[in-house]
């Protein structure tokens, strides 16, 4: 696979010492599952996000990706996110896009380098994290809207929950992230991710 740089790309054992990044790689190969249980007649459907159908989801999480994407390619320390239309008339194949970019870059990002966002200074490996736990949070919004299965390991949803406890404060974009639903001792790294990020584990009712 074609790397920055001339770097060697990496293999999954290259990042285990990076959790989130390992995390963020199966985590987009979940949303290529996701997605391929989405029609297209079901893009207008209502999310738990406030004014936000699952198109707009869609549209939110290539956007983001894309952002880190540039980052770890060495395009910019200072990424934003894009503001225009990625899906066009095929959410499939414009999330596979993104994805398959993303992980090129990550492949040979280079990990000591430092992402600097309007909210803050953060790693590498935590920029790689704020991408994950912004899919896993959105991914779980897919589902619960249309009943899509979202499956992802525990060391993923352990990976996100560690980053957004880094990163996400008292003060929420209530677009994203609801207030925190507290969960009960010994949940799954699920369950405490989903609550974490305001979401309503179980069911398909979603944050209101």
């Amino acid at each position: 696979m074609p790397c920055c740089g001339g770097v060697r790309g990496r293999t999954v054992e290259d990042v285990s010492d990076h959790p989130a990044v390992h995390a963020l790689g199966v985590v987009l190969d979940a949303w290529r599952g996701l997605l391929g249980q989405v029609s297209a007649a079901e893009l207008p459907l209502a999310t738990a996000n406030p004014g936000w159908d699952v198109a707009t989801v869609v549209n939110h999480a290539i956007a983001v990706t894309w952002k880190f994407s540039a980052f770890a390619s060495g395009m910019t320390d200072r990424p934003r996110t894009p503001g225009h239309d990625f899906i066009g008339d095929d959410h499939r194949a414009a999330f596979g896009q993104v994805a398959d970019h993303a992980m090129a870059a990550w492949r040979c990002a280079d990990l000591h380098r430092r992402c600097y966002l309007p909210f803050g200074t953060f790693t590498a490996d935590l920029a790689a994290g704020i991408n994950l736990f912004d899919l896993l949070g959105h991914g779980w919004d897919i589902h619960d809207a249309t009943g899509a299965a979202f499956s992802c390991p525990p060391a993923a949803w352990e990976a996100g929950l560690d980053a957004a406890r880094r990163v996400i404060g008292e003060h929420r974009d209530p677009r994203h992230y609801a207030p925190e639903i507290l969960t009960p001792p010994g949940a799954s790294p699920r369950v405490r991710l989903l609550g974490y990020l305001g979401r309503v584990p179980g069911g398909r009712t979603g944050p209101g």
